[in-house]
């Protein structure tokens, strides 16, 4: 079933799925026809706060009588950008933005508000917690693919005021400075927040294997490299299951460095714009030094002896595992929330190198915190990976592997009784069952 059947489907059956849970009676899956028995009613509903229209099926179903919370799940310093006061470095009321260019030229709001939001003027942006931005930093690389950007903008807003507070999965451990700043926006808007961070499966740290082929693949992979390259020597590199570098060349730069100083690395191709030309697919094949995979067990793979480094888009979860494996990073970002995040754990927490000159597009203008100029240039993106691989190996890679594992016990430390998350959930818990 693709995605936007099961979002189809989530649309047409939650009011009168929410109605019958609301009243304590049973349910049946709208998608595989399981029967559910009666529970108690909800005493309140945790939304995705994209979910505008479910929102309004609550809301119009038990009105205020049941709260409605917003689930989070970025990273915070992009949330505080996209919704946030423009006080602490957010866009604020951007539908009043587009309504207003909309009625001037008449145009359709959504072209209008994706231009607005895409439009970069050089303004230097400040975030809680993070170094000066411009704003056309938040989109480093050109996108394979376009994102109604403008209607989550609005929209999400939106279902923020009128919800009743919000559970954000992070921690003070990752990204203080930024929560800090959320803390204060909601406390204006008079809403609670419970910092839940990280989320992590139980038993995250385990390595056991199962009996899924591909799994067992790098599994065996893992372990020979080990054998022969001995433990931290695999770079694991994966774009998530959405982004892909939209400059081949750039991509096969990468593997050439990786080649070229026999470094192992496992490639996700997990994307469907994941693009791996038939002559890098097989030089890679031929070298015994890679393995491509079309899809991986991340946990897995983040939390073996063989796993050194991470290079990623730096999406919030990605991140979140990696140190919480105590694995440092490299970082490729494109869109979302992923710029922010970058600059986050590469200059406040020092687990992590930026690629800087991968970037394309409005990401080739001059970066505010260092002035550096990417060049452009396949040369320039081979001299610094080959630099950042080189640092990877010697003392300065060494420092952020340290600084990660550190990191790895703070996080594990929200967990544990009296930690942050273990607070926050104990106290939202206390006030709405």
């Amino acid at each position: 079933m693709d995605m936007k059947t099961v979002v189809a489907l989530f649309d047409q059956s939650y009011g009168t799925v929410y109605e019958k849970l609301s009243q304590g009676k049973p349910v049946v899956c709208s998608t595989t026809g399981k029967n559910f028995d009666a529970a108690p009613a909800p005493t309140a509903v945790i939304l995705d706060f994209f979910w505008i229209a479910q929102l309004k099926a609550t809301r119009a179903l038990t009105g205020r009588t049941v709260p409605v919370i917003s689930w989070v799940t970025g990273g915070s310093s992009m949330f505080l950008r996209l919704w946030g006061p423009e006080a602490l470095g957010g866009l604020d009321d951007f539908g009043a933005k587009v309504h207003a260019e909309v009625a001037l030229s008449g145009r359709h709001p959504i072209k209008v508000g994706d231009e607005l939001y895409r439009k970069a003027q050089g303004t230097i942006v400040r975030i809680p917690g993070l170094p000066p931005m411009y704003d056309y930093e938040f989109q480093p690389q050109q996108i394979p693919f376009t994102i109604p950007v403008s209607l989550l903008l609005i929209t999400g807003r939106e279902f923020l005021l009128d919800s009743d507070g919000i559970l954000i999965a992070s921690c003070d451990a990752y990204e203080k400075g930024p929560l800090d700043g959320v803390r204060q926006w909601f406390a204006d808007w008079k809403k609670p927040i419970y910092t839940v961070g990280p989320l992590l499966p139980a038993g995250y740290t385990s390595t056991q294997s199962d009996a899924n082929e591909s799994h067992s693949e790098i599994e065996h992979f893992l372990f020979k490299k080990q054998e022969t390259h001995g433990k931290r020597s695999v770079v694991f590199i994966s774009f998530g299951t959405a982004f892909w570098p939209t400059t081949p060349e750039y991509l096969e730069e990468v593997v050439d460095a990786l080649l070229e100083k026999e470094m192992p690395f496992i490639l996700s191709c997990a994307s469907p714009f994941a693009n791996v030309p038939a002559e890098l697919s097989e030089k890679i094949k031929n070298s015994s030094l890679g393995l491509l995979a079309k899809w991986t067990p991340q946990q897995f793979v983040l939390n073996h002896p063989a796993t050194g480094w991470f290079l990623t888009h730096g999406g919030h979860g990605g991140i979140t595992e990696s140190l919480a494996s105590g694995i440092p990073l490299i970082c490729w970002p494109f869109d979302g929330d992923q710029p922010t995040a970058a600059v986050h754990v590469t200059e406040n927490l020092k687990v992590a190198f930026e690629l800087i000159e991968v970037r394309t597009g409005q990401g080739l203008r001059p970066i505010c915190r260092n002035g550096k100029t990417p060049k452009g240039t396949r040369e320039a993106v081979g001299e610094e990976i080959r630099r950042v691989l080189d640092s990877c190996k010697g003392e300065e890679g060494e420092q952020l592997r340290r600084n990660a594992e550190r990191l790895r016990g703070e996080l594990a430390d929200a967990w544990k009784e009296g930690g942050t998350a273990s607070v926050a959930i104990s106290q939202f818990l206390e006030k709405y069952t």
